[in-house]
């Protein structure tokens, strides 16, 4: 069983219509409180029975959800067809098929909730259940061969033993560096991918929930999980973050960014006809990455930029926000950028040197935002950007915004690093740096 439809109309802070198609791998990430775990939630609430502390939300939940079952499911359950609509409205169950409806008995039941994992702390602790399930793989020979495959190709230094199908979880027989190990021994964060690893590949989880899988692990381990949730997975794989390590440009499609205004909570995500992979390969790295996780990002052109407003940021901003500040090696690059925090609805700031009014390039970014400003004298054109959070350096470009004494021949970067470090908030407060000053002032 797989789902290719989620469409919530009303639970807990989701007030508004959210429909989603899944992908195998779907990556939710957010600023905490925004409701990140609801969709998680949700998911399981339809297909389970609600805990005790869920009855309140399981009755006024709406929540619907398009399933394709297997073959083998289909001729087990005597389903009608391979997919159904299954409804969750003010807490009854419905079961929908083409011509017919399902009343949710208790092999319905078994067939939807034993189909699905939630791995959060308290499931990661349940030894008992992880232990049994890690039993049953003995059972589908092909799994384990990939469990064991892909355990030896991520910890080389890693082998199980040939009873290890034959011990229980705690004490399945493993050899680190031919020494013998039980996995109780092993570090806090192998032992959490090695959780994870056996439900994303267990035959009989199609649907695995994960609350911030990276707790606990090396950033290492974090890549090393994410390959094995792209390459691993039976059915489909629901996830919570705050890691950007997650976040690549092959990921990128399946990634949704929750966001929380007064009226409700929305998802915005990219489609994969809607980017150019080659490009974002070329741009995208570790570090700007980061900018999908901030509450604003800042949008500057080369490195000396970057750095000497980072240490600004860091040194005299007084806000409370995630400011994340991002070069885009040039005028020319802005657009893709811009286009990314447009989907992804994250607000910008955008600075640039006096010499880009007159390039194409001002002009295709106004374009791009659909700025319309009838202006052609260059300082009017200054002035009204700013409404549009696009800050243009009137005296010409950074060098011209902060004391000289901290700039010399060597390079601009090292200049600007160095004026990160030493500036004092004397020359802060100063005329020669209103500029960088209003920047900072109004994130």
């Amino acid at each position: 069983m797989v789902i290719t439809k989620i469409k919530i109309n009303y639970y807990k802070n989701i007030k508004e219509p959210i429909v989603l198609e899944p992908h195998p791998v779907n990556i939710f990430i957010g600023q905490n409180n925004v409701g990140k775990s609801n969709f998680l939630d949700a998911i399981e609430l339809a297909l389970c029975d609600p805990e005790e502390n869920s009855y309140l939300y399981y009755h006024k939940a709406d929540v619907e959800l398009e399933l394709k079952f297997s073959e083998e499911e289909q001729r087990k359950y005597q389903l009608p067809d391979r997919q159904a609509n299954f409804v969750l409205e003010n807490g009854h169950r419905q079961l929908i098929f083409a011509d017919r409806e399902l009343p949710y008995n208790n092999a319905l039941k078994k067939l939807l909730c034993s189909r699905v994992k939630r791995l959060n702390e308290t499931a990661l602790a349940n030894f008992r259940q992880i232990e049994n399930d890690f039993a049953s793989l003995k059972h589908y020979q092909g799994a384990w061969g990939k469990f064991t495959q892909i355990l030896h190709q991520h910890f080389p230094k890693i082998k199980a033993g040939e009873n290890a199908m034959d011990v229980d979880y705690a004490h399945a027989g493993l050899y680190e560096n031919d020494r013998r190990v039980t996995i109780d021994r092993l570090g806090s964060g192998f032992r959490r991918i090695f959780t994870i690893l056996l439900y994303i590949i267990h035959p009989e989880y199609t649907v695995v929930m994960i609350d911030e899988p990276e707790i606990h692990l090396h950033p290492a381990l974090v890549k090393k999980l994410l390959w094995a949730m792209e390459n691993s997975q039976v059915g489909q794989i629901f996830f919570t973050t705050h890691s950007p390590l997650f976040i690549t440009p092959i990921t990128l499609p399946q990634v949704m960014r929750v966001v929380k205004d007064e009226r409700s909570t929305r998802i915005f995500t990219l489609q994969e006809n809607q980017y150019d992979y080659q490009r974002l390969l070329q741009e995208l790295n570790a570090d700007n990455l980061e900018m999908f996780f901030s509450d604003e990002v800042v949008l500057v052109e080369g490195i000396s930029d970057r750095m000497l407003l980072r240490g600004l940021i860091d040194k005299f901003y007084k806000g409370d926000k995630d400011i994340k500040v991002v070069q885009t090696h040039g005028k020319g690059n802005m657009k893709i950028y811009l286009y990314l925090l447009n989907i992804f609805n994250i607000p910008f700031v955008i600075v640039l040197d006096r010499d880009a009014l007159r390039t194409q390039h001002i002009q295709e970014i106004m374009t791009f935002l659909n700025i319309k400003i009838p202006v052609a004298d260059e300082s009017k054109l200054i002035s009204e950007l700013k409404r549009y959070n696009i800050h243009i350096f009137d005296n010409g470009s950074l060098e011209d915004n902060y004391p000289r004494r901290y700039q010399t021949e060597d390079s601009k970067s090292l200049s600007a690093l160095r004026a990160a470090n030493l500036l004092t908030a004397e020359e802060y407060k100063s005329a020669k740096m209103n500029n960088l000053r209003n920047i900072i002032e109004h994130l």
